[in-house]
């Protein structure tokens, strides 16, 4: 923010209606009409609250000769009015009197008293009004000392400081006059609020910077946190793809092993079908016709020769049951008795 500087010299504002100040306005004008319009100079001598304070009385002086002249002119007036009145009493008495043969003649007496009593009520109002101002001017001259006595206070107060410029430049030879201080002094005061707008603006930035890492770390976090999800979910996917690639792995061992064992098992069942079927085909004289790797025919060859010893076996089972049973049915039948001769 940028600092207001106070004024040395501030301009005492009068008080009142603004109609009032219209008159020194107006007057003030024409006085600077014909003045040549520049810059002011601080080298300049400037109007001292003496000369205002000057200014002020003769002003007052002539306000107080104003209203000594209006009052002057207020008794004249009075006189005058007092002299209507007795006039206005007279001729009253006159009408009366002579109110009967001259009616018309009243009642021109009467317009003329009407507007005698308007312009009696003009002059009073114009009086209150006098009045009024009178008041206002008094008002105004108790304004005025008022602003007489802030001047002086004023004068007092800020006679501290300009001792104290003057002592600055007796004590610094870069100054030459008390303006050089005020100037030095107004430089300064700008480079730092340069300065300090800069370190404002700067650290600023620096919040922003802070805000935007701030924010950029939180977004990261919560990328790195969802990245550790995702990591723990393949994770546990990768476990348990893991134990049902073991599992497998174990069931496919399992699975060869078996493989292994069921192939050893037709391999030896293969040799024991070769070596049944060419014991067979050489128990029967027949030639081995059939490839070693054809097993169908040659497990038909030895059903066929299993059926016939089956067959075979039946048929003696059977032989061997009917012997057995003639030889059992002879050991059991009696010798026949010898017959008695009567």
């Amino acid at each position: 923010m940028k600092k207001i500087m106070k004024d040395l010299a501030p301009i005492a504002i009068p008080h009142g209606p603004p109609v009032e100040s219209t008159a020194e306005y107006f007057k003030s004008k024409m006085e600077t009409a014909g003045m040549t319009k520049k810059y002011p100079v601080w080298d300049v001598a400037r109007p001292t609250p003496q000369v205002l304070m000057e200014q002020a009385r003769r002003d007052l002086m002539a306000a107080d000769e104003k209203l000594a002249a209006k009052r002057e002119e207020e008794k004249a007036n009075r006189v005058i009015m007092d002299a209507k009145w007795n006039e206005l009493r007279e001729k009253e008495l006159l009408l009366k009197e002579s109110f009967i043969s001259f009616n018309k003649f009243i009642r021109e007496n009467q317009e003329k008293r009407d507007r005698a009593e308007r312009k009696m009520e003009a002059d009073m109002e114009v009086l209150t009004r006098k009045t009024r101002e009178t008041e206002a001017m008094r008002k105004r001259v108790a304004e005025m000392e008022e602003v007489k006595r802030l001047m002086e206070q004023q004068v007092r107060d800020y006679t501290i400081y300009e001792d104290y410029l003057m002592s600055v430049v007796q004590n610094y030879p870069e100054f030459k006059q008390p303006l050089d201080v005020l100037n030095r002094y107004e430089a300064l005061a700008a480079a730092k609020n340069t300065l300090a707008e800069r370190q404002e603006r700067d650290l600023e930035m620096l919040e922003n910077a802070r805000q935007e890492i701030a924010a950029l770390t939180e977004e990261k976090k919560l990328f790195i946190m969802g990245l550790n999800n995702t990591l723990a979910e393949l994770r546990w996917r990768y476990d348990k793809v893991k134990n049902r690639v073991i599992k497998w792995e174990l069931a496919l061992n399992r699975l060869k092993e078996a493989a292994a064992g069921r192939h050893v098992e037709l391999c030896h069942v293969r040799a024991a079908i070769w070596s049944l079927y060419a014991k067979i085909c050489q128990q029967k004289g027949i030639p081995l016709d059939v490839e070693e790797s054809d097993f169908e025919q040659q497990l038909v060859v030895i059903m066929r020769a299993l059926l016939e010893l089956r067959r075979i076996y039946r048929i003696a089972q059977r032989r061997s049951k009917e012997k057995l049973g003639i030889k059992s049915s002879r050991d059991s039948t009696p010798p026949s008795s010898p017959v008695r001769r009567s």
